[in-house]
């Protein structure tokens, strides 16, 4: 899940690069010191990794009017997480970041971070340290692995017995892969993703029976979970795992076969929609 954090006490805009030299100064020093150990809050932290200096961070000055997911979201810079800090009156880069770090040196000096962008507009000085928000484009360019990969971390939950929320559940049998489940899997991670939804029950008033019949599987017992957002087959089993409904019909016993299928929403944001499909023939 996507979160953003804003530390600083004002607002956010965006607006054109002003004395970006010495923004670019007050970048270096924040790199420079993460780069030591060093005394803060009255502990001494060790090296953290540097940032990766982000031109389109540099953009972001903090402003009364708009808030700073929205600045960061009119200058194409989509976070996982973001915060925001400035201080108002040096007149130098050096004066700026020792009181930024006098004020805000557990934020500087978090390894969770992994962009950042320094702003100067007068004496007034905004420091943005941000993670992107994953792209499925990327990092999941082949969905029929992607598939693949759902199925083999499934039937490796499976092997082993575990709690899913009220209910113990035993290590079932592995899964065998069934051409017709998969394509119920795909239509429906498909059309979720085409048309914006996030819905066991299709536009249509479909559910996964009638999709699975739709692709030619007679089906005695059948069971489906979905997912948006992960960026990768393993994350999107383990929440299922963690989710007591997905967890029982991971591990019900009555399913022998299966199908996974993905596919991203290629929007602004893009996501990535996964949907495992699971049956046992007539």
């Amino acid at each position: 899940m996507k979160r953003l954090i804003i530390l600083a006490t004002t607002l956010a805009t965006l607006l054109p690069p002003a004395h970006a030299g010495e923004a670019e100064q007050l970048v270096a020093m924040v790199n420079a010191w993460r780069a030591a150990p060093a005394a803060c809050q009255g502990k001494q932290r060790p090296p953290v990794p540097v940032l990766t200096p982000r031109p389109i961070l540099s953009r972001i000055a903090l402003r009364p009017g708009t808030i700073l997911l929205a600045a960061l979201d009119s200058s194409g810079y989509d976070p996982e997480v973001a915060d925001a800090v400035n201080v108002e009156g040096p007149d130098n880069a050096r004066s700026a970041f020792e009181a930024l770090r006098d004020s805000y040196c557990a934020t500087l000096g978090s390894a969770r971070y992994r962009d950042i962008g320094a702003h100067r507009s007068g004496n007034e000085w905004t420091i943005v340290l941000a993670v992107p928000a994953p792209n499925p484009l990327v990092l999941l360019p082949d969905a029929a692995e992607a598939a693949r990969e759902v199925f083999k971390a499934t039937n490796a939950a499976r092997a082993e017995a575990r709690q899913c929320g009220d209910t113990w559940m035993e290590a079932a049998p592995p899964l065998a892969w069934n051409k017709d489940l998969a394509a119920a899997a795909l239509a429906h991670s498909q059309d979720m993703a085409q048309q914006g939804y996030f819905a066991h029950k299709n536009k249509q008033g479909n559910e996964v029976s009638q999709r699975a019949e739709a692709q030619g599987y007679r089906w005695r017992h059948v069971g489906e979970n979905i997912s948006r957002g992960q960026p990768s087959a393993a994350e999107a089993v383990a929440g299922w795992i963690n989710s007591p409904g997905h967890c029982q019909n991971l591990m019900n016993p009555r399913f022998t076969e299966f199908g996974a299928g993905v596919a991203i929403r290629q929007a602004k944001r893009p996501a990535a929609y996964w949907t495992q499909v699971f049956g046992a023939p007539r």
